[in-house]
């Protein structure tokens, strides 16, 4: 930034100076913004609610329309969810196994992008040392 207001006279190397400053900021925000990590039981919750939500009421809803087969495709969840059927009390034990099932698909989704954002950063700083140490006799 120095260099390039050396070359501009007077009241514009200021001006240039505060928008060089301001874009930087900008530079950051934008930066700070892309790699902020998930808060793991947030996000849990949220899946988890929604999961709930949608086991719940898929199930009431299949349960209200009736007839000769409730739910045929529900009833595989019965291999996976122990006490769930395709009724009203088995659609609230599916709401909370889907509340579990998504809480822990949520928790591992954040926590393995976090994970993930951390070893791309740590890369990222060390490629970025390695550059600085190789060229640090053009900046002298």
């Amino acid at each position: 930034m120095q260099q390039v207001t050396e070359r501009v006279p007077g009241a514009e190397a200021g001006a240039l100076a505060e928008r060089i400053a301001a874009l930087a900021e900008r530079r950051r925000d934008a930066i700070r913004r892309a790699f902020t990590r998930l808060h793991p039981v947030a996000l849990g919750c949220g899946v988890g609610a929604v999961a709930a939500l949608a086991l719940l009421g898929g199930t009431l809803l299949l349960v209200m329309r009736g007839g000769l087969r409730v739910g045929a495709n529900l009833q595989a969840l019965t291999s996976y969810f122990p006490g769930y059927r395709v009724d009203v009390a088995g659609a609230f034990v599916g709401g909370a196994w889907g509340l579990a099932v998504g809480f822990v698909a949520g928790f591992g989704i954040a926590a393995f992008r976090n994970l993930a954002l951390r070893v791309v950063l740590v890369h990222a700083r060390r490629s970025a040392d390695r550059w600085r140490r190789r060229h640090l006799l053009d900046e002298i």
